[in-house]
């Protein structure tokens, strides 16, 4: 009995031994599954991460893209800009030169490299000029005068001095500017005394000193509801709108303005658009009418209107002169003759004078222009050069 326990006993220990050992068998197993879970759910993490350091390297270098597209856009914006700045900058640098040059050659002329000096005598004051100084404005009397070449024909006095017989506070401003001009090309002109004004302008018309005489232009304060471009006129309502210039002719010598006809929608009628002069500027109900007091006006289509000119002149200029888009129309005065001279597309169409007992309403004249209907369009054109000896026969003149 107690052999058989015993090997009982064994087997039961051994039993149980053999079931310890599949339970730490299983335990074991069971353990490994868990741990590969483990792993495999680590290398899933780390396989995202590694994605996803991807992305942001991807999204990062694509932007590195982007900004270098974008700079190196923005660089040859840049470089466009700076070309044509440097251009621009290059074109205005060549123009400075070109006016430097010019403005030496000019100065070349007022300061030459040998001084000759003139002594003048201008009723009673005394000068000495350097002759260059005195032949700088060209195209003037005073320079033709005092040219080199009519130095010989001149002689002056046995003091040395050239005499001249002018007004001499009108020549002392022309003295001033012409000394002025040596320091400055662009010199403004010197004041002038209100009772010398009329003096100065008629000094300046009859040497012909260009930078004393006054630009004409169309009077801005009108009544009118013409339409003012410069010296554009373009009429924006039915009915006589009549506008003359800002000053009167100049009466040193003849003058000569011109008009060109733009458009005429009028064209084809009885009149609508005339053109003249007249002794003061319109006022009031003046602006709308052509029949005005103390002047002398051409009726596109008609002829002449005038209260200051006589019949007999009148019937001389030839009538029905229609001023068609494209045409020119041109007024002549001649202050020696007390006269007008219209000149139609370069030929004359005849003259009229005043009458005697109206040259004192006739002392100033100031060109006049009116428009009837609306869109008609001129253009004015200030103290034009002709040639008035071809134009007697009736030829155009240049």
């Amino acid at each position: 009995r107690s052999a058989r326990a015993r090997r009982a006993l064994g087997a039961r220990s051994a039993l149980g031994g053999a079931m310890a050992d599949k339970g730490l068998r299983r335990e074991g197993g069971l353990r490994a599954i868990e741990s590969d879970a483990q792993m495999e759910s680590s290398f899933r993490r780390l396989l995202a991460a590694i994605e996803a350091e991807r992305e942001e390297i991807r999204g990062s270098w694509q932007q590195l893209q982007e900004d270098r597209d974008g700079t190196a856009g923005a660089l040859e914006l840049m470089r466009q800009e700076t070309e044509e700045w440097c251009m621009a900058e290059k074109t205005k640098i060549d123009a400075e030169w070109k006016r430097l040059d010019r403005l030496s050659e000019k100065m070349a002329d007022i300061w030459p490299k040998s001084f000759e000096i003139v002594k003048i005598n201008c009723s009673g004051d005394v000068y000495e000029i350097p002759r260059g100084t005195l032949c700088s404005i060209e195209g003037s009397y005073l320079s033709e005068l005092f040219s080199v070449e009519n130095s010989k024909a001149i002689k002056p006095d046995t003091d040395g001095f050239y005499y001249l017989d002018i007004n001499k506070h009108c020549f002392a401003l022309v003295v001033e500017y012409l000394l002025n001009r040596r320091l400055r090309v662009d010199a403004p002109l010197p004041v002038v005394p209100k009772g010398q004004q009329q003096n100065m302008e008629l000094l300046a018309e009859a040497w012909n000193l260009r930078p004393f005489l006054r630009e004409n232009r169309m009077n801005p304060v009108n009544g009118t509801s013409l339409h003012i471009n410069g010296n554009v006129l373009t009429a924006t309502h039915p009915g006589w709108q009549v506008i003359s210039a800002l000053y009167p002719l100049p009466l040193a010598n003849p003058y000569y303005f011109e008009v060109t006809i733009l458009k005429n929608p009028a064209a084809g009628t009885s009149g609508g658009l005339a053109i003249g002069v007249m002794g003061h500027i319109p006022q009031g109900p003046e602006v709308h009418t052509i029949r005005l007091q103390s002047s002398v006006m051409y009726n596109s289509n008609n002829g002449v209107l005038s209260d200051v000119v006589s019949q007999a002149d009148i019937d001389n200029v030839q009538k029905g002169v229609v001023f068609t888009a494209g045409s020119k129309f041109g007024v002549r005065h001649d202050p020696m003759t007390k006269s007008l001279q219209f000149i139609f597309n370069g030929r004359s169409i005849g003259t009229a004078a005043f009458k005697e007992d109206c040259l004192d309403r006739m002392r100033e004249l100031f060109p006049v222009f009116a428009l009837y209907v609306p869109e008609q369009s001129i253009q004015v054109e200030f103290r034009v050069q002709k040639d008035f000896a071809a134009l007697q026969d009736g030829t155009a003149g240049g």
